[in-house]
């Protein structure tokens, strides 16, 4: 099977118009403000290919831009892993939860796929010696052995290649289930699941936070939403809650990286309504409700004079230091995404 490469070509996938509700404003009419209802137009993820390769003796290094950790490397001593087949997963570190599922472990399945079906078992994970412990215990809750290490490492080696890591997301749900579905994985979310709350609002602690959310707290509250901080959770009960919710009003974050788990459940549609700081907008879970068959509903909070200024220059970089800070949600809007969603 030496250097036999395999090619997977995954398409596009495109969803249709969704509804977005920005800040009640006078920008409309000057005498009565209005909340602005926004018709999103469609959008898509990227074509691309995965390119697998099984090379029977070859080493693995970390590559990093970091020039301590290069001169750091240099004097570490050098791995070799004998028996198994080796995946390195360090190029692409996963920084959170939401990366590691939709960036890590589509590509740790394509890789176990072409490895089982050419007789070997399924891929040794490298990653690097810094790794979240939350990571670490998914890849284990989903039967992945892993090494941690910023070594090179020799051995058998699966190389992985990708056009790009949005192309990664057009087929994820059909993946996830076509993997999964058949382990003990799904059966270890539903036993998670026991007990949980079904209406849930995830809010956020440290960054990117609401600033008016005692007022968005009490609102939800009185709809039968209960608010929940997910770190205060296990990764299962994480991975639990929120791929067998009913209806989530969450803000946008990693948080909702489980909602693609979704698709190993026969449940009804799941809703979300997405709050967003206007400094950090992104289609990426809009989307993947379109693929689980959810329903997705935005809410933009209330912009700030210097935000305004960059947004009009388009300049992400310059927009993306504000995206951590936190926001306001207009109540207004909030209240017609609900009943939008409630529909």
């Amino acid at each position: 099977m030496d250097n036999l490469p395999k090619t997977i070509s995954l398409p596009s996938y495109s969803v249709t118009r969704d509804w977005l509700y920005a800040p009640r404003t006078y920008l409309t009419d000057s005498f009565s403000p209005f909340v602005e209802e926004i018709y999103l137009p469609p959008v898509a993820t990227h074509a691309g290919d995965v390119r697998l390769e099984y090379s029977q003796q070859a080493v693995a290094s970390f590559s990093t831009n970091s020039f301590f950790k290069k001169l750091k490397l240099r004097f570490t001593r050098k791995q070799h892993v004998k028996e198994d087949v080796l995946l390195d997963l360090r190029d692409y570190s996963p920084a959170n939860l939401a990366h590691a599922i939709t960036i890590h472990l589509p590509i740790a399945l394509y890789a176990s796929e072409y490895l089982v079906t050419n007789g070997f078992l399924k891929p040794l994970l490298i990653f690097p010696q810094k790794l979240p412990a939350h990571v670490q215990h998914l890849f284990s809750e989903l039967g992945f052995r892993f090494l941690l290490t910023d070594a090179s490492v020799s051995g058998q080696i699966c190389r992985c290649e990708l056009d790009s890591l949005i192309c990664l997301r057009s087929t994820l749900p059909a993946l996830i289930k076509e993997s999964l579905m058949q382990t003990e994985f799904p059966n270890k979310l539903l036993n998670a699941n026991i007990n949980q709350p079904k209406k849930i609002f995830i809010s956020r602690r440290d960054t990117r936070r609401l600033s008016n959310e005692n007022q968005i707290e009490e609102f939800l509250e009185k709809r039968g939403y209960k608010k929940l901080y997910l770190e205060d959770y296990s990764v299962t009960e994480q991975l639990a809650i929120v791929s067998l919710a009913d209806s989530i009003v969450a803000i946008h974050g990693a948080a909702l990286g489980p909602l693609i788990f979704r698709t190993l459940f026969n449940k009804e549609p799941l809703k979300l309504v997405e709050l967003f700081t206007p400094a950090h907008m992104s289609n990426v879970y809009r989307i993947v409700m379109h693929q689980i068959g959810g329903k997705w509903v935005g809410v933009r909070g209330k912009a700030w004079p210097k935000l305004i200024e960059q947004a009009y220059e388009c300049e992400i970089e310059k927009v993306r230091q504000y995206s951590l800070l936190d926001f306001e949600i207009c109540l207004d809007s909030l209240k017609l995404a609900m009943e939008k969603i409630e529909l």
